[in-house]
């Protein structure tokens, strides 16, 4: 197989994976702009090899053994070897010490770290897990994970860490909803007093969200309009890694006017709620 036939059968093939209700070949032909002759040959090649399959006459989807193959590859990747040049870009410009923080099985993790060299940074253990109720990738997580969020808001009673953490629960699960609705996560010396945390979300190729870029910072180094601007390289950062990644294109790349908008909003909430 040539190059520019291998191109084209690997364009179809990301093409169905982000039409998982499968593509009849002229409407693939017209958005891939690809000949319909020479298209059709590849296409009964494919199905023959099992990469493409026929759920009726005139629709393709994705066979098993494209299946089998994508599986494979994601078993494969090291997240961090993904997401190392993203963060080491991110810390060079924002500045600050960047994370990638992960979650394994109910508990999240910092998994990798990247030094911007302040002369008061706030240096993260890697490997130790973090409390999901008190910490912005404890809380993003579980935003994003309905078992998580279960396991977040299961005790009794939740450990106040400092005089910030949210220890009710209602009050917990509407900031979850929120932190799901505007696509971010901030505390604001909620487990460690003065230092304010952001996550951000990163997706996977089915949508999910175990992982997170991570910043956390001296209160007086993330407040103010530098926090918009912070949050808005963080998420075109995570944003990136999660195209990568081979996420739904509906991820997000927010602007810095919609962020400082959001913020806003959180400030006047966190204010409503008596954390001045």
């Amino acid at each position: 197989m040539n190059p520019a036939r291998l191109d084209r059968a690997l364009k179809i093939l990301e093409y169905l994976a982000h039409h998982q209700e499968g593509s009849a070949l002229k409407g693939m032909c017209e958005d891939l702009d690809l000949p319909m002759s020479s298209a059709h040959d590849l296409m009964a090649a494919l199905v023959e090899l099992d990469v493409v399959r026929q759920s009726d006459p005139k629709t393709y989807i994705l066979g098993p053994r494209a299946l089998v193959l994508a599986l494979s590859i994601l078993d494969s990747i090291d997240l961090r070897q993904v997401t190392r040049p993203f963060l080491a870009r991110l810390c060079e410009q924002v500045g600050e010490n960047t994370y990638l923080a992960l979650r394994s099985g109910s508990t999240v993790t910092y998994a990798d770290r990247h030094e911007a060299g302040q002369n008061v940074a706030i240096v993260m253990k890697l490997g130790s897990p973090r409390p999901l109720h008190a910490t912005s990738i404890g809380k993003l997580l579980s935003a994003f994970n309905p078992d998580l969020e279960a396991e977040a808001l299961k005790p009794a009673h939740l450990e106040p860490l400092t005089a910030r953490t949210i220890i009710e629960r209602d009050a917990l699960r509407a900031e979850l909803a929120m932190i799901r609705e505007r696509g971010y996560s901030v505390t604001d010396g909620e487990s460690v007093e003065g230092i304010v945390a952001i996550a951000t979300p990163i997706f996977s190729a089915t949508g999910a969200v175990d992982a997170a870029v991570h910043i956390s910072a001296p209160r007086g180094r993330l407040t103010g309009d530098r926090l918009p601007v912070v949050l808005t390289e963080m998420l075109r950062t995570s944003a990136a890694i999660s195209e990568q990644l081979g996420a739904p294109s509906e991820v997000v790349r927010p602007d810095l006017a919609s962020v400082a908008a959001l913020e806003a909003d959180r400030v006047r909430r966190g204010h409503a709620r008596g954390l001045t």
